[in-house]
């Protein structure tokens, strides 16, 4: 896929802008060798005849310049410069679609900025949606932390590779290449070290739900346009039990589950959720 860059607000910003048709804004997620291209390719090839996709890589991912210092910036912040990015290519009314983090910062889009989105899609976001609360959480986390923490996961090529598997459900070659050539590029540009000098209040999973209730989830009930949430029945890191509690905050939203699917959903049921994609960011 052939990306360009755009200047916004000094960083020299990478992103995808395939197709022609109503505008669909595809935001990924955070971890290391995370992207636009390995989070929506597949999407994008699907779509393309029918919508204009767009989709940016954040700061300090794929081929974005990394935070000043190489500081890693939560998803909080990278919410800013999503909008300014959408801001400064002038698109409005655009279909939001979030993976993992980056359904945050659709959400948060979605809240701050009603006018730019139409739609918003969260797919299997941990960092939208509520804890279980006490023991019921327990779970999870430990399967978030051995899929995302272990910092022998950063070791070499092979091992990252290997424990990144963790997230989809079975072998996928297509995706293995960009993820190898990504791991290349991040321990090119240093985002490797940034994540593993990563604060802790973004590895404590303790601590890492106080974004979401203090940006996100007071404003839910307001949220002005329809929201999709589509959760995959095998992601041992962001549980069903987690979606469908962020599902009752949301009044009217509509909820999708796919079976035989973990964290990487686009993937692993890629037929069946770009078809659900399609039908829900054409209205």
């Amino acid at each position: 896929m052939n990306g360009r860059y755009i200047d916004v607000d000094g960083f020299n910003t990478w992103y995808l802008d395939e197709g022609s048709g109503p505008t669909v804004v595809l935001l990924h997620g955070a971890a290391l060798a995370v992207d636009a291209e390995i989070t929506w390719f597949r999407t994008i090839e699907a779509l393309r005849g029918e919508f204009r996709l767009v989709a940016p890589d954040q700061v300090g991912f794929g081929r974005t310049d990394m935070p000043p210092g190489g500081v890693y910036w939560n998803r909080h912040r990278r919410a800013d410069h999503a909008l300014a990015f959408i801001e400064r290519l002038g698109i409005r009314n655009a279909c939001l679609v979030g993976h993992s983090e980056g359904a945050y910062v659709a959400t948060r889009l979605a809240i701050t900025a009603p006018h730019l989105a139409s739609r918003l899609v969260i797919v299997t976001s941990g960092a939208t949606a509520p804890y279980l609360g006490g023991d019921a959480d327990r779970e999870w986390m430990d399967a978030a932390a051995a899929a995302y923490n272990d910092p022998s996961r950063f070791d070499s090529e092979d091992d990252f590779v290997r424990t990144s598997g963790r997230l989809s459900r079975s072998a996928d070659p297509r995706f293995e290449a960009i993820l190898r050539a990504n791991y290349r590029r991040a321990v090119e540009v240093g985002q490797e070290r940034m994540f593993r000098e990563i604060p802790a209040e973004e590895s404590n999973y303790e601590t890492y739900v106080r974004l979401q209730q203090e940006h996100i989830f007071p404003y839910l009930d307001a949220l002005s346009i329809p929201a999709l949430l589509v959760w995959a029945e095998d992601d041992a890191t962001v549980p069903v039990a987690r979606g469908l509690k962020l599902f009752e905050r949301i009044p009217g939203a509509e909820f999708h589950l796919f079976r035989d699917a973990a964290h990487n959903v686009m993937h692993d049921q890629a037929e069946g959720f770009n078809r659900l994609l399609r039908s829900w960011c054409a209205g």
